[in-house]
């Protein structure tokens, strides 16, 4: 599947009426499009007044004071924590970060970007034009969300897993991806996915070095990107080289996710399965080995998130409410 990018000179009439070809994202490789694999892909998204950095400086300053914005620590490894920051704890401010941004190791990323209009509008064109790729393997795409990360090398986003599926898409600059096949157990135990999943904690996922051997790699530059399945692995490298000039030194990428109804169904067995190794005390087997034990651990997981409404005054784990 080939898809054209629109000249930049058409794309600036207007933001909000300059229109995302049906398909944005396809797979380098031409094959079709599988749900559960990790890809490398391809997109025409990098000219898009909207991604470019002026425009970006000023979504970030509308932004600015929000825990949308969030900063990280320097010197992160693959295996740091995941943690981010707010303005106030990362004592920096978008302004002078954006006036810096070719400084090595800036980091900043903008979470949520669906609630804002312009954005929100290219995040549904965008994935509205992939269900005809998605929806005939992994049917019930919804919870779309958009989340921006800009930085210049070296930075690492250390090793995590997400919720969601992702379509990851290089806009500027170069990044390099590590990423884990989404039924990894060695790299992702159950329990970690669990505990993420409940009580949205990475604390029980723990990178090792001897892992890197089990990893896809990936190095991509603007038109490129990894489409990252639910719960796959992954860790994230802006490097320098020769790419990195002054004036061209900053890395753009945006994660662009939806939940499916598969990915709730998984990720209410996970819920279920918390519970009966913590109050049952067995280890309960993992989904996606038995469709039958899967359906039967759906009652318990809905009375769990019913439980947690009523009792708790706590709203379902996002990826668990489904439409």
């Amino acid at each position: 599947m080939s898809v054209t990018a629109q000249p930049l000179s058409n794309l600036q009439k207007g933001e909000q009426t300059s229109p995302i070809h049906k398909g944005a994202i396809w797979r380098a490789d031409g094959q079709p499009f599988d749900p559960l694999q990790v890809a490398k892909t391809q997109h025409a998204l990098s000219t898009h007044p909207l991604l470019q950095l002026p425009r970006l400086r000023q979504l970030a300053l509308s932004l600015a004071g929000t825990p949308k914005v969030k900063y990280a620590l320097p010197n992160r490894k693959p295996g740091s924590t995941s943690h981010t920051f707010s303005e106030a704890d990362a004592k920096k401010d978008v302004a002078s970060t954006f006036d810096h941004i070719e400084q090595s190791g800036n980091w900043v990323a903008l979470y949520f970007l669906e609630d804002n209009p312009k954005y929100g509008a290219l995040l549904r064109e965008t994935l509205d034009g992939m269900k005809s790729l998605v929806e005939p393997r992994d049917p019930g795409m919804y919870g779309y969300s958009l989340f921006m990360f800009i930085a210049s090398p070296p930075t690492v986003t250390p090793f995590h897993i997400d919720r969601e599926n992702n379509f990851n898409v290089q806009v500027m600059g170069r990044k390099h991806l590590r990423v884990w096949l989404p039924d990894d157990r060695l790299a992702v135990p159950d329990v970690a996915i669990e505990d993420y999943f409940v009580h949205d904690t990475l604390l029980a996922l723990h990178y090792r070095e001897d892992l890197d051997a089990r990893a896809l790699d990936f190095d991509i530059g603007p038109g490129e990107g990894v489409y990252i399945p639910s719960t796959a692995a992954h860790y994230v490298t802006t490097e320098e080289g020769a790419w990195a000039q002054p004036g061209n030194r900053v890395s753009v990428s945006l994660a662009m996710t939806y939940f499916t109804a598969a990915t709730t169904r998984r990720a209410r067995v996970h819920l279920a399965n918390a519970f009966l190794r913590s109050h049952v005390s067995v280890t309960p087997q993992s989904p996606g080995r038995s469709a039958l034990v899967d359906q039967l651990k759906q009652p318990l997981s809905q009375a769990l998130l019913l439980s947690r409404k009523l009792l708790h005054r706590q709203p379902a784990p996002r990826g668990m409410q489904g439409h």
